[in-house]
C-alpha cells in the first residue's frame, strides 16, 4: 500500500482548500472526488464581502478571515499559472427608497462608511433609480476554473481519483486508514451535501438548500459591474457572459431543472438590465448549509483522525481557507 498523510472526500472549495493547504506544509495527500459538473462549489457565484445579510453588516471577525483567504487564493493563482481571483467593488443598487434611506443611515458607523463608498454616478443599461453603494473589499473567484486548475494538478501528480467513495470498503485500523490501495494517517471528509450519506458523521444537521444559476448572453456585457439587488446578482465574466442567481429552496435536495427557477431568476434580472439578454444556460446545485450558519470543522468523537469540514454556507469563498487551515493544523503528520 501506498502510504500518504491525509486522504481527503471531497474536492469541492473545502476539500481544495484542506488539500492545497496540506501540500503547502509538504504533506502528501490523495483527493477522491465523484466528478459531478453541477455542485455548489462549481456553479457558486465566488462572490466575497465583509459587507454581507439584509441588514448589511460588517463583520471585522470576516474582515480578517478575508485577508488570509485572499493571500491563499493568491498563492494558489501563482501555483497553478491561472488568473481566478478578481477584487472588484460589488454595486448594490437599492430596490426601495426605504432600502436606501435605511442604509444611508449607516453611513454614520465608521465600520460601515469604511467600507462603502456611495456611487451616485449611473451605471448605463442598468436600472437604478433609487441609487447605488459600492461595496469596497469585495470581488468574485472564477470557482469552476479554480476547481478544475487545481484538479488537473493534482491528476498530473498522481494525488486525484475521479470515483464514488464506499464508505463500506474503508478499512479503520488503531493508526491508519486504508482504501484500495492508500494506507492515510488521516481522512477528512468536505462532502458537501453529501455528507447527509456518511455513515461516520451522522446527525450533523446539514440542510440541502437548492439554488439556480443562469448563464446569459448580454450585448452590453463591458458596460457592468459585479451588481446586487434585491436577492439578485449580476457577475460579468471573462468568456463575455453574466453570470445570475440565485434561489433558495431550503431542505430541498431535488437536483432536477425546474422551470421556476429560470423563470424566479430572470424576472429578477429584468429589474436590474434595461435591455434584452439571452439565457444559454441553466444550472442547479445543492448547497450544504445548517441551522445556525455555524461551519462544522470538527474531529470524530472516537476516530482522532478522522474530520469533517462542511456547512461553509454563503461565505464559502471566505471561510474556506480559514478553516481548512484550522483542520490542518489538528492533523496528525507522518513520522
Amino acid at each position: 500500500m501506498k502510504k500518504i498523510n491525509s486522504l481527503i472526500i471531497g474536492q469541492g472549495i473545502a476539500g481544495t482548500m484542506v488539500a492545497f493547504l496540506l501540500q503547502q506544509k509538504g504533506l502528501s495527500v490523495m483527493v477522491i472526488d465523484a466528478g459531478k459538473k453541477n455542485t455548489a462549489s462549481r456553479i457558486a457565484a465566488g462572490m466575497f464581502s465583509t459587507i454581507s445579510g439584509k441588514r448589511k453588516i460588517f463583520d471585522e471577525n470576516l474582515f480578517e478571515k478575508q485577508k488570509f483567504a485572499l493571500e491563499s487564493y493568491r498563492q494558489l493563482e501563482k501555483l497553478l499559472a491561472k488568473n481566478f481571483l478578481y477584487e472588484e467593488n460589488i454595486h448594490h443598487l437599492f430596490h426601495s427608497g426605504f432600502e436606501k434611506t435605511e442604509t444611508l443611515e449607516r453611513m454614520h458607523d465608521e465600520n460601515f462608511s469604511g467600507q462603502t463608498e456611495l456611487n451616485t454616478s449611473p451605471i448605463e443599461y442598468i436600472k437604478q433609480e433609487h441609487g447605488a453603494i459600492e461595496i469596497k473589499n469585495s470581488g468574485w473567484i472564477d470557482c469552476e476554473l479554480m476547481l478544475n486548475s487545481y484538479r488537473n494538478y493534482l491528476s498530473a501528480s498522481h494525488c486525484f481519483s475521479l470515483a464514488d467513495f464506499k464508505y463500506d470498503e474503508l478499512e479503520i485500523k488503531k493508526e491508519v486508514f486504508c482504501y484500495e490501495n492508500f494506507e492515510a494517517i488521516n481522512i477528512i471528509f468536505c462532502e458537501g451535501y453529501q455528507q447527509l450519506k456518511n455513515p461516520f458523521f451522522e446527525n450533523e444537521n446539514i440542510i440541502p438548500c437548492k439554488g439556480d444559476m443562469l448563464t446569459l448572453k448580454y450585448a452590453n456585457h463591458g458596460n457592468i459591474k459585479i451588481l446586487k439587488r434585491n436577492g439578485c446578482f449580476l457577475i460579468p465574466t471573462n468568456d463575455e457572459t453574466v453570470k445570475a442567481g440565485s434561489t433558495y429552496l431550503w431542505n430541498n435536495d431535488n437536483e432536477q431543472l425546474l422551470p421556476s427557477g429560470r423563470t424566479e431568476i430572470k424576472n429578477k434580472v429584468n429589474d436590474i438590465l434595461s435591455d434584452d439578454f439571452e439565457i444559454i444556460n441553466h444550472q442547479t446545485a445543492i448547497r450544504p448549509t445548517t441551522k445556525n450558519r455555524e461551519v462544522i470543522a470538527k474531529r470524530h468523537s472516537e476516530h482522532k483522525n478522522m474530520f469533517m469540514l462542511n456547512g461553509l454556507g454563503t461565505k464559502g469563498i471566505i471561510q474556506a481557507p480559514y478553516y481548512a487551515k484550522y483542520i490542518s493544523e489538528l492533523l496528525s503528520v507522518l513520522k
